[in-house]
Protein backbone atom coordinates (compact mmCIF):
# COMPACT_ATOMS: atom_id res chain seq x y z
CA UNK A 1 0.00 0.00 0.00
CA UNK A 2 1.54 3.30 -1.11
CA UNK A 3 2.64 5.54 1.75
CA UNK A 4 1.10 9.02 1.46
CA UNK A 5 2.70 11.10 4.21
CA UNK A 6 0.29 14.02 3.85
CA UNK A 7 -2.72 11.73 4.22
CA UNK A 8 -1.20 9.91 7.22
CA UNK A 9 -0.07 13.20 8.81
CA UNK A 10 -3.67 14.45 8.69
CA UNK A 11 -4.86 11.30 10.44
CA UNK A 12 -2.19 11.72 13.13
CA UNK A 13 -3.18 15.38 13.65
CA UNK A 14 -6.79 14.35 14.31
CA UNK A 15 -5.87 11.43 16.56
CA UNK A 16 -3.08 13.25 18.43
CA UNK A 17 -3.85 17.01 18.44
CA UNK A 18 -1.70 17.47 21.55
CA UNK A 19 1.34 16.82 19.35
CA UNK A 20 0.07 19.08 16.57
CA UNK A 21 2.88 21.63 16.82
CA UNK A 22 5.49 18.92 16.32
CA UNK A 23 3.52 17.03 13.66
CA UNK A 24 3.25 20.19 11.55
CA UNK A 25 6.84 21.41 11.99
CA UNK A 26 8.96 18.29 11.84
CA UNK A 27 10.36 17.36 8.42
CA UNK A 28 9.46 14.09 6.73
CA UNK A 29 11.91 12.46 4.34
CA UNK A 30 11.71 9.23 2.33
CA UNK A 31 15.10 7.49 2.29
CA UNK A 32 15.55 4.35 0.19
CA UNK A 33 18.75 3.50 2.01
CA UNK A 34 19.80 0.35 3.93
CA UNK A 35 21.07 2.64 6.70
CA UNK A 36 17.39 3.24 7.51
CA UNK A 37 15.54 -0.07 7.00
CA UNK A 38 12.31 1.11 8.68
CA UNK A 39 11.86 4.59 10.21
CA UNK A 40 13.78 6.79 12.64
CA UNK A 41 14.22 10.37 13.77
CA UNK A 42 17.05 12.67 14.79
CA UNK A 43 14.63 14.95 16.62
CA UNK A 44 14.28 17.34 13.67
CA UNK A 45 13.41 15.07 10.75
CA UNK A 46 11.58 11.76 10.56
CA UNK A 47 13.09 9.41 7.99
CA UNK A 48 11.10 6.60 6.37
CA UNK A 49 12.20 3.76 4.16
CA UNK A 50 9.51 3.54 1.44
CA UNK A 51 10.03 -0.22 0.99
CA UNK A 52 9.09 -0.73 4.63
CA UNK A 53 6.21 1.77 4.78
CA UNK A 54 4.54 0.54 1.59
CA UNK A 55 4.19 -2.95 3.08
CA UNK A 56 2.12 -1.65 6.02
CA UNK A 57 -1.60 -1.09 6.30
CA UNK A 58 -2.78 2.50 6.72
CA UNK A 59 -3.36 2.02 10.45
CA UNK A 60 0.16 0.60 10.80
CA UNK A 61 1.52 3.59 8.88
CA UNK A 62 -0.29 5.90 11.30
CA UNK A 63 1.25 3.90 14.15
CA UNK A 64 4.81 4.34 12.80
CA UNK A 65 4.42 8.09 12.17
CA UNK A 66 2.82 8.65 15.58
CA UNK A 67 5.57 6.53 17.19
CA UNK A 68 8.34 8.73 15.77
CA UNK A 69 6.47 11.93 16.64
CA UNK A 70 6.13 10.71 20.22
CA UNK A 71 9.91 10.25 20.44
CA UNK A 72 10.32 13.91 19.50
CA UNK A 73 7.45 15.16 21.67
CA UNK A 74 8.77 13.36 24.75
CA UNK A 75 12.33 14.48 23.94
CA UNK A 76 13.59 10.91 24.29
CA UNK A 77 16.88 11.75 22.60
CA UNK A 78 17.94 14.28 25.25
CA UNK A 79 16.42 12.25 28.07
CA UNK A 80 18.70 9.32 27.18
CA UNK A 81 21.64 11.11 28.90
CA UNK A 82 24.32 8.48 29.64
CA UNK A 83 21.96 5.51 29.84
CA UNK A 84 22.62 2.20 28.12
CA UNK A 85 21.27 2.96 24.60
CA UNK A 86 19.89 -0.53 23.92
CA UNK A 87 17.94 -0.69 27.18
CA UNK A 88 16.78 2.92 26.80
CA UNK A 89 15.59 2.25 23.24
CA UNK A 90 13.60 -0.74 24.43
CA UNK A 91 12.08 1.13 27.38
CA UNK A 92 10.87 4.15 25.43
CA UNK A 93 9.58 2.00 22.55
CA UNK A 94 7.70 -0.18 25.00
CA UNK A 95 6.03 2.81 26.66
CA UNK A 96 5.06 4.56 23.41
CA UNK A 97 3.82 1.38 21.71
CA UNK A 98 1.70 0.38 24.69
CA UNK A 99 -0.20 3.68 24.63
CA UNK A 100 -0.60 3.70 20.83
CA UNK A 101 -1.96 0.16 21.04
CA UNK A 102 -4.36 1.23 23.79
CA UNK A 103 -5.56 3.97 21.43
CA UNK A 104 -6.55 1.29 18.92
CA UNK A 105 -3.56 1.35 16.55
CA UNK A 106 -2.09 -2.02 15.48
CA UNK A 107 1.56 -2.63 16.30
CA UNK A 108 3.43 -3.60 13.10
CA UNK A 109 5.04 -7.03 13.13
CA UNK A 110 8.44 -7.00 14.81
CA UNK A 111 7.91 -3.89 16.93
CA UNK A 112 7.89 -4.07 20.73
CA UNK A 113 4.62 -5.10 22.34
CA UNK A 114 5.09 -4.80 26.12
CA UNK A 115 1.90 -4.55 28.18
CA UNK A 116 3.85 -3.21 31.18
CA UNK A 117 4.59 -0.12 29.13
CA UNK A 118 1.31 1.36 30.35
CA UNK A 119 2.50 1.26 33.96
CA UNK A 120 5.77 3.19 33.71
CA UNK A 121 7.44 6.30 32.38
CA UNK A 122 10.40 5.52 30.12
CA UNK A 123 12.93 6.18 32.93
CA UNK A 124 11.02 3.94 35.34
CA UNK A 125 10.82 1.06 32.87
CA UNK A 126 14.51 1.53 32.07
CA UNK A 127 15.46 1.05 35.74
CA UNK A 128 13.26 -2.03 35.98
CA UNK A 129 14.79 -3.55 32.84
CA UNK A 130 18.29 -2.71 34.05
CA UNK A 131 17.75 -4.86 37.13
CA UNK A 132 15.89 -7.64 35.31
CA UNK A 133 18.32 -10.15 33.84
CA UNK A 134 15.46 -11.97 32.10
CA UNK A 135 14.91 -8.89 29.96
CA UNK A 136 18.32 -9.23 28.34
CA UNK A 137 17.14 -11.55 25.55
CA UNK A 138 14.16 -9.34 24.69
CA UNK A 139 16.38 -6.27 24.48
CA UNK A 140 18.89 -8.05 22.25
CA UNK A 141 16.06 -8.91 19.87
CA UNK A 142 14.77 -5.35 19.71
CA UNK A 143 14.84 -4.20 16.10
CA UNK A 144 13.96 -0.58 16.86
CA UNK A 145 16.55 0.97 14.51
CA UNK A 146 17.37 4.02 16.63
CA UNK A 147 21.06 3.76 15.78
CA UNK A 148 20.81 7.27 14.36
CA UNK A 149 20.72 8.58 17.93
CA UNK A 150 24.05 7.09 18.87
CA UNK A 151 25.86 6.85 15.52
CA UNK A 152 27.49 10.20 14.81
CA UNK A 153 28.65 9.08 11.36
CA UNK A 154 25.10 8.19 10.38
CA UNK A 155 23.86 11.56 11.62
CA UNK A 156 26.54 13.34 9.60
CA UNK A 157 25.66 11.36 6.45
CA UNK A 158 21.99 12.22 6.78
CA UNK A 159 22.80 15.88 7.39
CA UNK A 160 24.79 15.90 4.14
CA UNK A 161 21.81 14.42 2.28
CA UNK A 162 19.35 16.79 3.88
CA UNK A 163 21.46 19.83 4.75
CA UNK A 164 18.45 22.12 4.24
CA UNK A 165 15.97 19.81 5.98
CA UNK A 166 15.27 22.09 8.97
CA UNK A 167 14.81 25.79 9.46
CA UNK A 168 15.53 27.69 12.64
CA UNK A 169 11.88 28.73 12.87
CA UNK A 170 10.67 25.14 12.85
CA UNK A 171 13.30 24.12 15.37
CA UNK A 172 12.09 26.81 17.77
CA UNK A 173 8.48 25.63 17.41
CA UNK A 174 9.45 22.04 18.12
CA UNK A 175 11.55 23.11 21.12
CA UNK A 176 8.62 25.16 22.43
CA UNK A 177 6.32 22.11 22.17
CA UNK A 178 8.90 19.92 23.93
CA UNK A 179 9.28 22.45 26.75
CA UNK A 180 5.52 22.48 27.19
CA UNK A 181 5.41 18.77 28.04
CA UNK A 182 8.81 18.53 29.73
CA UNK A 183 9.00 16.49 32.95
CA UNK A 184 5.50 15.05 32.49
CA UNK A 185 4.92 11.32 32.35
CA UNK A 186 3.92 9.84 29.03
CA UNK A 187 0.70 8.55 30.63
CA UNK A 188 -0.30 12.10 31.68
CA UNK A 189 0.32 13.43 28.17
CA UNK A 190 -1.81 10.73 26.56
CA UNK A 191 -4.63 11.61 28.98
CA UNK A 192 -4.37 15.27 28.02
CA UNK A 193 -4.38 14.27 24.35
CA UNK A 194 -7.65 12.37 24.85
CA UNK A 195 -9.26 15.50 26.28
CA UNK A 196 -7.94 17.68 23.45
CA UNK A 197 -9.03 15.11 20.85
CA UNK A 198 -12.62 15.22 22.18
CA UNK A 199 -12.59 19.03 22.00
CA UNK A 200 -11.21 18.93 18.44
CA UNK A 201 -13.82 16.43 17.22
CA UNK A 202 -16.62 18.43 18.81
CA UNK A 203 -15.32 21.60 17.15
CA UNK A 204 -15.16 19.81 13.79
CA UNK A 205 -18.76 18.64 14.16
CA UNK A 206 -19.93 22.15 15.03
CA UNK A 207 -18.07 23.59 12.04
CA UNK A 208 -19.68 21.04 9.73
CA UNK A 209 -23.13 21.95 11.07
CA UNK A 210 -22.46 25.69 10.73
CA UNK A 211 -21.05 25.18 7.25
CA UNK A 212 -24.16 23.28 6.24
CA UNK A 213 -26.47 25.93 7.73
CA UNK A 214 -24.66 28.73 5.92
CA UNK A 215 -24.66 26.67 2.77
CA UNK A 216 -28.45 26.28 2.83
CA UNK A 217 -28.74 30.06 2.87
CA UNK A 218 -26.43 30.40 -0.13
CA UNK A 219 -28.43 29.65 -3.28
CA UNK A 220 -26.03 31.02 -5.87
CA UNK A 221 -24.21 28.87 -8.41
CA UNK A 222 -20.45 29.29 -8.50
CA UNK A 223 -18.96 27.44 -11.43
CA UNK A 224 -15.44 27.22 -9.99
CA UNK A 225 -13.41 24.40 -11.52
CA UNK A 226 -11.52 21.93 -9.33
CA UNK A 227 -8.86 19.65 -10.74
CA UNK A 228 -8.77 16.86 -8.18
CA UNK A 229 -6.11 14.65 -9.75
CA UNK A 230 -5.66 11.05 -8.63
CA UNK A 231 -8.32 10.09 -6.09
CA UNK A 232 -6.89 6.64 -5.36
CA UNK A 233 -8.87 3.44 -5.08
CA UNK A 234 -10.71 1.97 -2.14
CA UNK A 235 -12.62 -1.12 -1.09
CA UNK A 236 -16.22 -0.30 -1.91
CA UNK A 237 -18.35 1.15 0.89
CA UNK A 238 -21.47 -0.06 -0.94
CA UNK A 239 -21.80 -3.35 -2.82
CA UNK A 240 -22.84 -1.78 -6.12
CA UNK A 241 -23.00 -5.01 -8.09
CA UNK A 242 -25.55 -6.33 -5.59
CA UNK A 243 -27.47 -3.05 -5.37
CA UNK A 244 -27.74 -2.58 -9.12
CA UNK A 245 -28.03 -6.27 -10.08
CA UNK A 246 -31.74 -6.09 -10.98
CA UNK A 247 -31.08 -3.71 -13.84
CA UNK A 248 -27.56 -4.61 -14.92
CA UNK A 249 -27.04 -7.37 -17.48
CA UNK A 250 -23.70 -8.99 -18.28
CA UNK A 251 -22.98 -10.22 -21.79
CA UNK A 252 -19.97 -12.22 -22.88
CA UNK A 253 -17.82 -10.14 -25.19
CA UNK A 254 -14.19 -9.77 -26.15
CA UNK A 255 -12.39 -7.21 -23.99
CA UNK A 256 -8.87 -5.81 -23.89
CA UNK A 257 -9.19 -4.73 -20.24
CA UNK A 258 -7.21 -7.78 -19.06
CA UNK A 259 -5.46 -8.46 -22.37
CA UNK A 260 -2.20 -10.42 -22.52
CA UNK A 261 0.83 -10.00 -24.76
CA UNK A 262 2.62 -13.06 -26.14
CA UNK A 263 5.35 -12.84 -28.77
CA UNK A 264 4.44 -9.21 -29.33
CA UNK A 265 0.77 -10.01 -30.08
CA UNK A 266 -1.98 -8.36 -27.99
CA UNK A 267 -4.76 -10.87 -27.24
CA UNK A 268 -8.23 -10.00 -25.92
CA UNK A 269 -10.29 -12.33 -23.73
CA UNK A 270 -13.93 -13.20 -23.34
CA UNK A 271 -15.26 -11.35 -20.29
CA UNK A 272 -18.52 -10.35 -18.69
CA UNK A 273 -19.12 -6.80 -19.91
CA UNK A 274 -21.73 -4.62 -18.15
CA UNK A 275 -24.22 -3.16 -20.60
CA UNK A 276 -26.48 -1.20 -18.27
CA UNK A 277 -25.96 2.54 -17.89
CA UNK A 278 -25.66 4.52 -14.65
CA UNK A 279 -25.92 8.28 -14.39
CA UNK A 280 -24.21 9.79 -11.36
CA UNK A 281 -24.69 13.34 -10.17
CA UNK A 282 -22.08 14.69 -7.75
CA UNK A 283 -22.70 17.45 -5.22
CA UNK A 284 -19.82 19.89 -5.83
CA UNK A 285 -21.29 22.74 -3.78
CA UNK A 286 -19.35 24.86 -1.30
CA UNK A 287 -19.92 22.49 1.64
CA UNK A 288 -18.25 19.57 -0.17
CA UNK A 289 -14.51 19.79 0.40
CA UNK A 290 -11.86 18.08 -1.70
CA UNK A 291 -11.52 15.01 0.55
CA UNK A 292 -15.28 14.38 0.53
CA UNK A 293 -15.38 14.79 -3.25
CA UNK A 294 -12.56 12.25 -3.53
CA UNK A 295 -14.66 9.83 -1.47
CA UNK A 296 -17.52 10.28 -3.96
CA UNK A 297 -15.15 9.63 -6.86
CA UNK A 298 -13.66 6.48 -5.36
CA UNK A 299 -17.17 5.04 -5.22
CA UNK A 300 -17.64 6.08 -8.85
CA UNK A 301 -14.61 3.93 -9.69
CA UNK A 302 -16.26 0.97 -7.98
CA UNK A 303 -19.52 1.56 -9.88
CA UNK A 304 -17.54 1.72 -13.13
CA UNK A 305 -16.60 -1.94 -12.64
CA UNK A 306 -20.29 -2.91 -12.80
CA UNK A 307 -21.80 -0.57 -15.40
CA UNK A 308 -21.33 2.06 -18.06
CA UNK A 309 -21.07 5.38 -16.26
CA UNK A 310 -21.80 9.04 -16.91
CA UNK A 311 -20.89 11.61 -14.24
CA UNK A 312 -22.04 15.20 -13.83
CA UNK A 313 -21.67 17.94 -11.20
CA UNK A 314 -24.16 20.34 -9.62
CA UNK A 315 -24.53 23.10 -7.03
CA UNK A 316 -27.53 25.30 -7.91
CA UNK A 317 -26.75 24.57 -11.55
CA UNK A 318 -26.12 21.32 -13.41
CA UNK A 319 -22.88 21.41 -15.40
CA UNK A 320 -23.52 18.51 -17.79
CA UNK A 321 -22.61 14.81 -17.99
CA UNK A 322 -19.23 13.36 -18.92
CA UNK A 323 -18.90 9.80 -20.19
CA UNK A 324 -16.49 7.85 -17.99
CA UNK A 325 -14.73 4.94 -19.66
CA UNK A 326 -11.94 4.22 -17.20
CA UNK A 327 -10.30 5.32 -13.93
CA UNK A 328 -8.11 7.79 -15.82
CA UNK A 329 -11.23 9.71 -16.90
CA UNK A 330 -12.27 10.13 -13.25
CA UNK A 331 -8.82 11.26 -12.13
CA UNK A 332 -8.61 13.83 -14.95
CA UNK A 333 -12.15 15.17 -15.03
CA UNK A 334 -12.76 18.84 -14.14
CA UNK A 335 -15.30 19.32 -11.39
CA UNK A 336 -17.41 22.48 -11.53
CA UNK A 337 -19.36 23.98 -8.63
CA UNK A 338 -18.68 25.67 -5.32
CA UNK A 339 -21.94 27.55 -4.79
CA UNK A 340 -25.17 26.68 -2.98
CA UNK A 341 -27.10 23.39 -3.27
CA UNK A 342 -30.39 22.73 -5.08
CA UNK A 343 -31.52 19.10 -5.03
CA UNK A 344 -34.25 19.77 -7.62
CA UNK A 345 -31.45 20.72 -10.01
CA UNK A 346 -29.79 17.37 -9.28
CA UNK A 347 -32.98 15.35 -9.79
CA UNK A 348 -33.88 17.16 -13.01
CA UNK A 349 -30.41 16.46 -14.45
CA UNK A 350 -31.13 12.75 -15.04
CA UNK A 351 -32.22 11.27 -18.36
CA UNK A 352 -35.64 9.73 -17.97
CA UNK A 353 -34.64 6.66 -20.00
CA UNK A 354 -31.90 5.70 -17.52
CA UNK A 355 -32.93 3.28 -14.76
CA UNK A 356 -29.93 3.67 -12.48
CA UNK A 357 -29.65 7.18 -11.07
CA UNK A 358 -27.29 8.01 -8.20
CA UNK A 359 -26.67 11.24 -6.29
CA UNK A 360 -23.62 11.63 -4.04
CA UNK A 361 -24.00 14.48 -1.53
CA UNK A 362 -23.40 15.62 2.04
CA UNK A 363 -27.16 16.20 2.33
CA UNK A 364 -27.08 19.91 3.15
CA UNK A 365 -30.10 21.26 1.26
CA UNK A 366 -33.89 21.11 1.27
CA UNK A 367 -35.39 17.85 -0.08
CA UNK A 368 -36.33 17.97 -3.78
CA UNK A 369 -39.91 18.77 -4.72
CA UNK A 370 -39.83 16.50 -7.75
CA UNK A 371 -40.45 12.79 -7.18
CA UNK A 372 -38.05 10.48 -9.02
CA UNK A 373 -36.56 7.06 -8.32
CA UNK A 374 -32.97 7.86 -7.33
CA UNK A 375 -30.34 6.25 -5.11
CA UNK A 376 -29.17 8.97 -2.72
CA UNK A 377 -25.81 8.35 -1.03
CA UNK A 378 -25.44 10.74 1.91
CA UNK A 379 -21.94 11.12 3.39
CA UNK A 380 -22.30 12.47 6.93
CA UNK A 381 -25.00 12.90 9.56
CA UNK A 382 -27.55 15.03 7.65
CA UNK A 383 -30.88 13.24 7.17
CA UNK A 384 -33.14 13.78 4.15
CA UNK A 385 -36.32 12.08 2.94
CA UNK A 386 -36.69 12.41 -0.85
CA UNK A 387 -39.94 10.85 -2.07
CA UNK A 388 -39.78 7.70 -4.14
CA UNK A 389 -36.06 7.20 -3.60
CA UNK A 390 -33.65 4.90 -1.80
CA UNK A 391 -31.33 6.65 0.71
CA UNK A 392 -28.02 5.18 1.85
CA UNK A 393 -26.16 6.89 4.69
CA UNK A 394 -22.38 6.63 4.99
CA UNK A 395 -21.39 7.65 8.51
CA UNK A 396 -18.02 9.13 9.50
CA UNK A 397 -16.77 5.84 11.00
CA UNK A 398 -17.43 3.86 7.80
CA UNK A 399 -15.97 6.63 5.66
CA UNK A 400 -12.73 6.86 7.64
CA UNK A 401 -12.33 3.07 7.73
CA UNK A 402 -12.79 2.64 3.99
CA UNK A 403 -10.99 5.88 3.13
CA UNK A 404 -7.65 4.34 4.01
CA UNK A 405 -6.71 2.35 0.94
CA UNK A 406 -4.69 4.59 -1.34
Amino acid sequence: MNFDINFIKTKVLIKYPYFGMITMNVNYEMVDNPLIPTACTDGKTIYFNPNFMNKLTVDEQIFVVAHEICHIAFNHIERAEDRNPDIWNYAMDAVINAFLKKDGLPIPLGMIDEKDGLLYAAEELYERLLKDTESEEKIKGNDSHHEIWKDKKLQEELEKIFKDAETLKKQKRIKHAQDKIAKEKESDIFKKNKEQQKELLQKMREEMINEGTNHEQDKQANGNIRNIGSVGEVTHIIDWRYLLRESITYNLDFSYRNATIEDGVLTSHLEEIPHSEVEIVLDTSGSVNEELLKSFLRECKNILQSAKVKVGCFDTKFYGFHEIKNFHDIDNMKYEGGGGTDFDVAVNAFSRRVINRIIFTDGWADPPKNKLSVIWVIFGSKKIDPQGSKVIYVDEKSLVKKHHTR
